[in-house]
């Protein structure tokens, strides 16, 4: 119920957007504005009061950059790590921790198809397998 609240509120304030905007053909020209109003609405829901919204954002951000690895997406990482450290709930702290290793290094997710085709339910689990997979491999040497 609270993945739905999360995405109809983001679903809601892309329509705002595009509601307000005129001509949304024009606006996303290029990949690139498209990557840019999404890095903003991603910010927005960040910063949000509802965790389902915050989950919801952190999963977005980090399919954006696997999609796009080389987006820069330092603004959106420093709310992240912020997540990380102060949200209340441990759970969506260790999202935003997974989130965070995604954006430092989404190599290591790029190749894994079941994190890439994940749904927003298994999203997180399966990316904190493949974040085990990765840190164990390279710790054994």
């Amino acid at each position: 119920m609270k993945t739905r609240t999360a995405i109809a509120v983001i679903v809601m304030m892309i329509a705002v957007q595009y509601g307000t905007a005129g001509e949304p053909a024009k606006r996303f020209a290029t990949a690139e504005k498209k990557i840019e109003f999404a890095k903003k609405n991603l910010m927005n829901g960040l910063k949000s009061g509802n965790t389902g919204v915050i989950e919801s954002a952190l999963r977005l951000t980090a399919q954006m950059k696997m999609q796009y690895p080389a987006t820069d997406v330092s603004d959106l990482l420093r709310a992240i790590d912020q997540i990380s450290v102060e949200h209340p709930s441990g759970t969506t702290r260790y999202k935003a921790y997974i989130v965070s290793s995604i954006c430092l290094e989404p190599e290591w997710y790029s190749q894994a198809q079941d994190v890439i085709t994940a749904n927003e339910e298994n999203f997180f689990r399966t990316a904190s397998a493949q974040l085990n997979k990765k840190l164990f491999s390279n710790n054994s040497l």
